[in-house]
């Protein structure tokens, strides 16, 4: 199954160019659709869920808009990631996280529409899987926290 998943906000150029790509495709495609006005009308979709989370696990490719939460949710499980940068989010800002990760090679960042078919095809075979870096932001606080002289308090 591919897996196409948009957040919360609306991306009716990305919904409607799968849902014309799908009756092409090997696969059954699935889209959340968020606030998107286009409505599918060849493939399953909904608009939320509680968790997209059962939804990553079965796909064997995931098609998303460049939001932080869903790549680093996908990142994290490992599948293969085609993303495709929201024009409609303000000050582009999910151009330099896209940068960063498609630089390392964690996913495919499809820069034009077009390219969707080809950037689908690179991500299920040119991948290399990432590595969330170690956080240390724990022993930060703690040590944040035993310099404070409770009588300051």
């Amino acid at each position: 199954m591919i897996f196409v998943a948009i957040g919360t906000t609306y991306f009716d150029e990305l919904v409607a160019y799968v849902d014309k790509l799908s009756p092409t495709l090997s696969e059954e495609v699935v889209m959340q659709i968020g606030r998107s006005q286009y409505v599918p009308k060849n493939c399953r979709y909904f608009r939320f869920e509680p968790s997209l989370t059962p939804y990553y696990q079965q796909a064997s490719l995931i098609v998303s808009h460049g939001g932080l939460g869903i790549v680093t949710e996908v990142l994290n499980l490992g599948k293969p990631l085609v993303t495709v940068e929201d024009p409609h989010q303000p000050g582009r800002h999910q151009r330099e996280i896209l940068t960063v990760w498609e630089e390392a090679g964690h996913l495919v960042w499809c820069k034009n529409m077009d390219e969707l078919p080809q950037a689908m095809v690179k991500a299920q075979t040119r991948l290399i899987p990432y590595e969330p870096p170690v956080c240390h932001i724990q022993e930060i606080i703690i040590d944040f926290l035993d310099k404070i002289d409770p009588r300051a308090a």
